[in-house]
């Protein structure tokens, strides 16, 4: 069996809005798509539609500000002493 690549219509469907990211390794996927070829996670909540990139931005923004939640309320604290 030759493999001829992906179709016209394939191409043009990848190339769509229809495509997400993995959760887990941010590969592009198709959005019904049970299982990343990269990484190998069923993806039982389908693609995410946010960029990767984005979202460990974001995860980075919430962990600053988490610590410097904690750092001000220690100071609080020491200063009451």
């Amino acid at each position: 069996m030759h493999d001829e690549g992906p179709s016209v219509e394939d191409i043009e469907r990848f190339s769509s809005h229809e495509t997400g990211y993995c959760p887990r390794c941010g590969e592009e996927v198709w959005d019904d798509i049970s299982k990343c070829p990269s990484c190998g996670i069923w993806m039982q909540q389908g693609a995410s539609h946010r960029i990767p990139e984005s979202s460990a931005f974001r995860k980075k923004c919430i962990v600053f500000i988490v610590v410097l939640l904690l750092v001000g309320f220690i100071y609080s604290v020491l200063r009451l002493f």
